[in-house]
């Protein structure tokens, strides 16, 4: 029987290096597809999320996006602003509760005046509206302006839901490409020093 060959075992733990490393591979791209095609009407971005993969991490690597550099500054500016916007979002939803309650009683009530309604319109807008309705009732034009403002609301929403979601696209494609730029960068040092231990480890590499 001939002789077991001593570069077998390492032939073994090379291939074994390879098979795990390809297995990882194939997760981690299920993972990054994953991320780039989500969208906002499946996936809510987490804050975890958001402060790990689209400003600690590109900021190691050396990442921006474009018309925006990642540094130290700009996640702590991001941070604060994220702060003043949770504490501006309590006093407007606290406003806008105020504002309905106040649009409920005035329906109760029979609803404002003509004079109340115009009261608040400029002076441009104001000499439009009367000429539009050319002395007719106010209670018709004042229907028609709601009509008109709530199609406006109405746009004005839609516009900026489609901004928003628009960004959160962006931002999970590009935790997307820090996800494989992090890969790339561990399996390429993975692979280099498998091979370079490997490499040492073999018999009659290194003559003396």
């Amino acid at each position: 029987m001939p002789s077991t060959s001593d570069a077998v075992p390492l032939i073994g733990t090379y291939f074994n290096c390879i098979m795990f490393m390809v297995a990882s591979s194939v997760v981690l791209t299920v993972v990054v597809l994953n991320y780039h095609h989500r969208t906002a009407d499946i996936h809510e971005m987490p804050q975890w999320v958001k402060t790990v993969l689209l400003h600690w991490f590109p900021w190691f690597l050396r990442m921006s996006r474009p018309g925006k550099k990642i540094t130290l500054r700009t996640i702590k500016m991001h941070k604060r602003k994220k702060e003043l916007e949770l504490k501006d979002r309590s006093c407007k939803s606290l406003l806008t509760n105020v504002l309905e309650l106040d649009d409920d009683f005035r329906q109760m009530s029979g609803g404002p005046s003509c004079g109340n309604y115009l009261r608040g319109m400029s002076a441009s807008t104001l000499d439009e509206t009367v000429a539009h309705v050319g002395g007719g009732a106010c209670s018709v034009s004042q229907r028609e302006l709601q009509l008109i403002l709530r199609e406006l609301q109405f746009i004005t929403l839609r516009m900026r839901q489609a901004d928003e979601k628009a960004d959160l696209i962006s931002d999970w494609k590009f935790a997307a490409m820090v996800v494989d730029r992090f890969c790339l960068i561990i399996f390429t040092m993975f692979t280099v020093v498998a091979t370079v231990a490997v490499l040492l480890s073999a018999p009659h590499i290194i003559v003396e």
